[in-house]
């Protein structure tokens, strides 16, 4: 084969090759997309980083934590778009650990008689968190291609219920504050499941890889910004944030 009829083959390819590319541009035209999102959370309800007054971490378990949602996107070029969901949340898990000079109330239960005290608490923790929220997620979409689907962007929650309950054992408590009367605590309850804030916000992203022809196998993390308690609250004497993974799937249903 000579260089001219070599030529001739190259060129003819290529154009061949933009021809088809002109085509796939032109023929991709804006569209809407619907998903169903299900699975479960894992994660937790936590300070970033370990307080001082957290002495060592004794168990952890999650929570039963399902998470069901729709989401709509507009694709606005073959890999880009945006999307918009609704999602009913479960973030839940619990925990044992060991504090020391740990701001908190407590109620202690003694024969019919209930005593409240507020003050530094020495000994075993045990606590149990399950929220369920009302979440609505946003963010930007890419296609890298037909097989993976990424997403980036936020999400604003309104609680629906809370539970955040535990108890204290084997310790003591200063009533009042670190110099008070020191009250030992063989076993006491708490609840502040009241005192858990209406609106959650944080950041949110998910990656998803195709397994069949509509259906998907998904990651989706969410990462709460807004503590789930206001400043004032004294049962605990740090932040506790929303940090959560829904694995799953996704089904396009159109």
């Amino acid at each position: 084969m000579n260089s001219k009829v070599f030529g001739y083959i190259a060129l003819m390819l290529l154009l061949a090759f933009g021809q088809v590319q002109a085509q796939d541009s032109t023929n991709f035209r804006p569209h809407f997309e619907h998903r169903i999102d299900a699975g479960f959370n894992f994660g937790a309800t936590t300070p970033v980083g370990i307080p001082a007054t957290i002495r060592s971490i004794d168990a952890f378990w999650p929570e039963f934590c399902p998470a069901l949602g729709y989401e709509l996107s507009y694709m606005l070029h073959p890999k880009w778009g945006v999307s918009l969901g609704v999602k009913l949340d479960y973030k839940g898990m619990g925990t044992k650990d060991h504090v020391q000079y740990f701001p908190t109330i407590i109620t202690v239960q003694d024969g019919s008689s209930t005593g409240t005290f507020e003050g530094i608490f020495t000994g075993q923790n045990k606590t149990t968190i399950k929220n369920t929220y009302f979440t609505v997620p946003f963010g930007a979409v890419f296609h890298p291609n037909i097989n993976w689907r990424f997403t980036l962007g936020g999400y604003v929650a309104w609680k629906f219920s809370s539970n955040f309950y535990g108890d204290v054992s084997n310790g003591y408590i200063r009533n009042g504050g670190p110099t008070g009367e020191k009250i030992l605590v063989d076993h006491a309850t708490f609840d502040f499941s009241n005192e858990v804030r209406n609106f959650d916000a944080g950041l949110n992203g998910s990656v998803e890889r195709r397994v069949g022809k509509r259906l998907s196998v998904m990651g989706d993390l969410s990462w709460g910004l807004r503590p789930i308690f206001s400043s004032d609250f004294k049962g605990l004497d740090f932040p506790l944030y929303n940090i959560y993974l829904m694995l799953g799937v996704s089904y396009r249903i159109m």
